[in-house]
């Protein structure tokens, strides 16, 4: 390579590196190759991950779509339908609608397309890295305002800081990782007096109570985010959608939304689910029921509080020695998330809701660590 394209290529990768990095979790090959266990012996509960939903159900609607696709062909019919069957499933026409390869490939999308030079961006503190990801990488400026004590929104806060500027306000509501579904009224308060567009990402939604879908059309700027990767088990296939006024919906997808984002794979496997939806709400009600029964467990073991959770997994804090409990919990094959300080609340660990078998586990070891 010569001196010149060399100096060019090292200076971009420098340019690259000094952009957030998202740090992956540890995998279940991670455990095989630090403990030495048997991969189907590792309980993964780190990821959020839809557990309660049955493989083989999941792969007897893959084996029907396969023999029901033509490779051969470009995936418009299935974009089609999708987005009709969405919007009925939401109560929103279809035009309302925006598809995407997995809900984070469409908050990237937005923040390529809406914010720029002079613009501003404001999310909560904690949540979700994949906002100050998207826009650490076009440059933006990005603003952290952190939750009350509660837990709550700090909602004088967000909009005092948006007076002066313009640009995306997130929302992650339930807010991962503390799990909890904001007021109603609280967001509304935003998306009425923010400057800009407000994004409010609903991942967790069909384990809450409400949503904020039914208001898309009475607002100009607000865009709801959604995936199949949680209640609908589809993590693996990368299944997102939006929801906004039709003006926005239609502006992006006919213009700055890549063609065929996603695969007819995975189109038609969404398609499949929202035809079979009443057995994807029983095993979304099953974890529910779960989720409380492991939120009273944790309570009850020396030396953890476990916080009330709207989602599909459960924050919980340590008074131990953090590092000690989530290595004792890894070398013994079970995969939690190391979150660390949430607030004033140190030593925090995020469990997504296992099956009862995979619960129980968990609360054996963290039981035998407060010994």
């Amino acid at each position: 390579m010569n001196k010149i394209s060399e100096e060019w290529l090292q200076c971009k990768l420098r340019k690259i590196k000094s952009f957030t990095k998202y740090v992956r979790p540890e995998s279940v090959l991670d455990t095989v190759l630090g403990t030495g266990m048997e991969a189907e012996k590792v309980i993964k509960l780190n990821q959020n991950e839809n557990l309660f939903l049955s493989r083989d159900f999941l792969h007897s609607l893959l084996n029907e779509v396969i023999n029901e696709v033509d490779l051969r062909l470009y995936p418009k019919e299935g974009e089609t339908e999708l987005k009709d069957a969405l919007g009925k499933y939401v109560g929103l026409p279809s035009d309302c609608v925006i598809l995407g390869n997995g809900s984070d490939q469409i908050i990237d999308l937005i923040v390529r397309s809406f914010l720029g030079k002079g613009d501003i961006a404001i999310s909560i503190k904690p949540t979700y890295s994949m906002y100050k990801w998207s826009v650490n990488h076009i440059g933006v400026k990005y603003f952290e305002v952190p939750l009350k004590e509660d837990f709550s929104l700090d909602v004088d806060s967000i909009l005092e800081l948006a007076k002066s500027n313009k640009g995306i306000c997130f929302i992650c509501s339930p807010n991962n990782p503390t799990g909890n579904q904001f007021k109603l009224e609280d967001v509304k308060a935003i998306v009425d007096s923010f400057p800009g567009l407000v994004l409010v990402d609903e991942a967790y939604v069909e384990f809450a109570k409400d949503s904020l879908v039914r208001f898309v059309k009475n607002y100009e700027n607000l865009v709801v985010t959604r995936t199949f990767s949680k209640a609908f088990g589809l993590a693996g296939l990368r299944v997102g959608y939006a929801l906004s006024n039709s003006e926005i919906s239609n502006t992006i997808f006919e213009y700055a939304q890549l063609p065929y984002s996603l695969n007819c794979i995975g189109l038609k496997l969404a398609l499949k689910v929202l035809t079979e939806i009443d057995k994807f709400k029983k095993s979304v009600e099953e974890l529910k029921e779960e989720r409380e029964k492991l939120t009273e467990r944790l309570n009850s073991i020396k030396d953890v509080r476990a916080f009330k959770s709207d989602a599909n997994f459960i924050l919980f804090q340590s008074l131990k020695l953090y590092e000690k409990v989530f290595n004792e919990l890894f070398n013994k094959g079970l995969l939690v998330r190391k979150i660390g300080k949430v607030l004033n609340f140190d030593g925090c660990l995020r469990v997504t809701v296992g099956l009862p078998y995979m619960n129980n586990r968990l609360v054996e070891i963290l039981a035998s660590i407060s010994e």
